[in-house]
């Protein structure tokens, strides 16, 4: 082989190494660049995971606790409803205690209490006759006073005229009045009072204390 030939051989195999060298540099070139793009995406993946779990995390707990203070608001709303409803079964339970002795006039005038009771309903119902009902006990003290009742009708209403009922009621007190016709009753016994006073003191509370 010649010098010539050796020396265009060696040529050949320079550039080919060089060629090569070349391919290698660009591969690695690539390949760092795509390993590069994949760290980066991990890293956006990681980023985005840990932002998507935070943010269910702290789903959860609001949700945790939305559900914690919801409960402790109804356990409060339930216990305060049941200490008002305790302290006015008290309340009432003395109150008609009371009413009861009232009734069998122990420490008041139960009698003046009859008649004003009688003389608001017929002015409530109207008129000029009315029937008047109440329990035994009662219809005996108006029988007995069936004159001054008149009397404090009359004065009321300009005139009018009351009848006792023949049946007698079972109530705790108070009376029930009837126009002449029938057609007006007004209930104004004890209990019945009792029971709307009842009624108007627990609607005030709630509206105080927001239970309704």
């Amino acid at each position: 082989m010649s010098v010539k030939s050796i020396e265009l051989e060696t040529q050949l195999i320079e550039r080919t190494v060089e060629k090569r060298n070349a391919l290698i540099a660009q591969a690695r070139e690539k390949a760092d660049r795509i390993m590069n793009s994949a760290e980066e995406e991990v890293e956006r993946i990681k980023t985005e995971s840990e932002k998507q779990v935070m943010s269910l995390v702290g789903s959860e707990l609001k949700a945790v606790n939305d559900r914690i203070v919801g409960r402790a608001h109804l356990e409060g709303r339930k216990m305060l409803m049941l200490s008002r409803q305790e302290l006015l079964s008290t309340v009432f339970d003395e109150a008609e205690k009371r009413l009861r002795e009232i009734a069998k006039g122990e420490g008041a005038d139960y009698g003046d209490i009859l008649m004003k009771l009688i003389v608001e309903s017929a002015m409530a119902i109207g008129g000029d006759e009315f029937l008047v009902a109440a329990n035994e006990r009662d219809m005996a003290y108006l029988e007995k006073n069936l004159r001054k009742i008149n009397a404090q009708v009359k004065n009321a209403l300009a005139g009018g005229t009351v009848t006792l009922d023949e049946s007698p009621l079972d109530v705790m007190g108070g009376v029930v009045v009837r126009n002449k016709e029938g057609t007006k009753t007004y209930h104004n016994t004890l209990e019945g009072r009792l029971e709307g006073l009842k009624g108007r003191v627990e609607a005030e509370i709630a509206k105080k204390l927001g239970v309704i």
